[in-house]
């Protein structure tokens, strides 16, 4: 890597000046002229993830058997990993409290995900 880009004032001027650059194209395009009050009003970050999103909708059938793979070979292996360290005799009590914590101190949302996560793993104990 060149040295002028170790900088990170470097690549914060690289990024602001493409972020104009962007705004610029979406200014001189008539159709995508009406986009900057959306962009104003709602951030250049959310903007972009909605056409991830979109991107992802129209190319989910290329990306979604590579999805499957990280997740069966590095996610599922990883979770059981956690969820076994998590289980050793001398971190049990911190485990133990976090579980609790997440099943009373976070509500609907917490406990749906506590038992979402029993489940996942489960499953990949099942499948290991």
């Amino acid at each position: 890597m060149h040295p002028i880009f170790k900088n990170k004032k470097t690549w914060k001027r690289v990024f602001q000046i493409l972020t104009w650059l962007l705004i610029l194209a979406f200014i001189s395009h008539p159709e995508l002229r009406l986009l900057v009050p959306l962009l104003d009003s709602l951030g250049l970050e959310l903007l972009l993830g909605l056409a991830g999103l979109q991107l992802l909708d129209l190319y989910q059938a290329r990306v979604a058997p590579f999805v499957a793979v990280f997740i069966r070979r590095v996610l599922q292996p990883a979770f059981v990993a956690l969820v076994d360290a998590a289980d050793h005799p001398t971190l049990r009590p911190a485990s133990r409290f976090l579980w609790n914590l997440l099943l009373t101190g976070s509500g609907y949302i917490g406990t749906l995900l506590a038992f979402k996560l029993v489940g996942f793993h489960k499953a990949a104990q099942s499948a290991a």
